[in-house]
């Protein structure tokens, strides 16, 4: 509490507004240089693979008293029956083992800050953790039956079966979601394994039966990758995981590799009547994030769209006004890696969005990023990877991430510094090897009658025209 006394002996106003907060008697205060090129550093992690083929990684960053737990097994559904039993897996995963109620399991867990969920994406069944450094067996003590022993009842499968259905229908409705089906089925036909929302009559016909055989046969620990992260010790950690795992063995078949067919040509106008807006998808194959040339394509997308300050953001986006949002990145399409183009319009801007889109690849092969294009691209995804390194989760995750796309986990160290040493040249060849837009398939999503003669006038015999029904 201030007294009369002491606010009396402070003269003038008892605050001072931000321009002077920014002043001194000299003049504007000087800005801090920033720190652009202090890079993370790769503890010395444990990595090993134990005798059932688990693959476990785990790194001491004591930033808190907690220890991050991410995970990945090998889920790819070969059929759309699989994926749709496969996303009711991932929702009862924990949600008890045999002789333990679900509520008690998270009662026991809940009780020591202890955190367990499951996923599933199109190629993985995704497991985060986390728990307090002193709590790290119960986490894996946890995590282990569930691996081994998850119930999934009759009670927890009918009750997810039940709502399924409707949270499908509302997920299958947004936009993107549309469009992103679209483009898979333009692109590659009907590939179960490359769906990300099951559909939901097949949602409606998965059995505890069902479920249950799915987790004998393809919840295994052989392929998978466990990353540790945090107040820990790393050997103890390895050989806890070792220990708690150790009957958890590999059960069912293995299952085939899916591969993708070729990937068709030309641009689908996939009709939504009465749309007041419309979703634009390109996609084409690059290289792979082992090959020399990736960092370049990474620098070449991310200049020509894939931040705020890009090419086509900044043409589209903002200068224009043409359309809500724009991206340009990368996308894995099972085995193939994608280079992706997408934008959100209004259905009257549309036309003139796409044939801006097609001028800025024209553009960026005919005159490719400059040295401050490519400096200001450079800095931001290196800026954006070392931010994603501070924390303990985020560190898991770009491990674990690094790890399941086939490098090593120093991978998230080096990556930056393979960013610095990409060349002018290096970007210009490949932003002509890799961004024609000629070499581009995808759709346009929207109200076909008023979009079909100015898209083909923009790409003539390349557009499709297709009905969604």
């Amino acid at each position: 509490m201030i007294t009369e006394s002491q606010s009396q002996a402070v003269p003038g106003p008892s605050y001072r507004s931000a321009e002077e907060i920014g002043r001194t008697a000299a003049g504007p205060r000087p800005l801090p240089p920033l720190d652009g090129h202090t890079l993370h550093t790769m503890p010395t992690p444990v990595d090993t693979v134990l005798a059932n083929g688990l693959r476990v990684i785990a790194v001491r960053r004591p930033s808190t008293p907690m220890v991050e737990l991410r995970m990945a097994l090998p889920f790819a559904g070969d059929t759309y029956a699989q994926v749709a039993t496969a996303e009711v897996l991932a929702t009862t995963l924990f949600r008890g083992t045999p002789g333990s109620g679900r509520r008690q399991l998270h009662t026991e867990l809940a009780c020591q800050g202890i955190s367990l969920d499951a996923s599933r994406s199109a190629r993985w069944l995704n497991i985060s953790g986390s728990a307090p450094g002193h709590a790290l067996g119960t986490l894996l003590d946890a995590l282990a039956g569930a691996l081994t022993s998850s119930s999934h009842d009759e009670e927890d499968v009918a009750r997810v079966r039940a709502r399924m259905p409707r949270q499908i229908s509302i997920i299958r409705s947004q936009p993107h979601v549309i469009a992103q089906e679209a483009l898979f089925a333009h692109c590659y036909g009907e590939v179960a394994g490359l769906q990300e929302v099951p559909l939901a009559a097949e949602a409606e016909r998965v059995t505890a039966e069902r479920v249950r055989a799915l987790h004998h046969a393809m919840v295994r620990p052989r392929g998978a990758v466990m990353v540790l992260v945090g107040e820990l010790d790393p050997e103890r950690a390895v050989a806890d995981v070792a220990a708690i795992t150790a009957l958890w063995g590999d059960t069912g078949t293995t299952g085939s590799e899916l591969e993708l067919p070729a990937l068709r040509e030309g641009i689908v106008l996939v009709a939504r009547p009465g749309a007041v807006q419309s979703q634009i998808k390109l996609t084409r194959h690059t290289v792979s994030r082992a090959d020399d040339r990736f960092p370049a394509v990474s620098i070449a997308a991310l200049a020509f769209g894939g931040y705020f300050s890009s090419r086509l953001v900044m043409n589209i986006r903002e200068t224009k006004g043409l359309a809500y949002r724009t991206d340009s990145g990368f996308q894995d399409h099972l085995d193939q890696l994608a280079l992706t183009v997408d934008a959100d319009t209004a259905t009257d801007a549309t036309v003139q969005a796409f044939g801006e889109i097609l001028a800025e690849l024209h553009r960026l092969v005919n005159a490719p990023p400059s040295v401050a294009e490519i400096d200001s691209a450079r800095e931001y995804t290196i800026g954006m990877a070392m931010l994603a390194l501070t924390s303990q989760a985020g560190f898991a995750g770009s491990v674990l991430t690094a790890v399941i796309l086939g490098h090593e986990p120093e991978r998230v160290t080096r990556f930056p510094e393979l960013l610095r040493d990409v060349t002018t040249n290096e970007v210009a060849d490949a932003a002509g090897a890799f961004f024609r837009p000629e070499t581009f398939s995808g759709v346009v999503v929207g109200d076909a009658e008023r979009l079909e003669s100015g898209l083909r006038e923009l790409v003539g015999d390349r557009l499709v025209p297709r009905q969604v029904t």
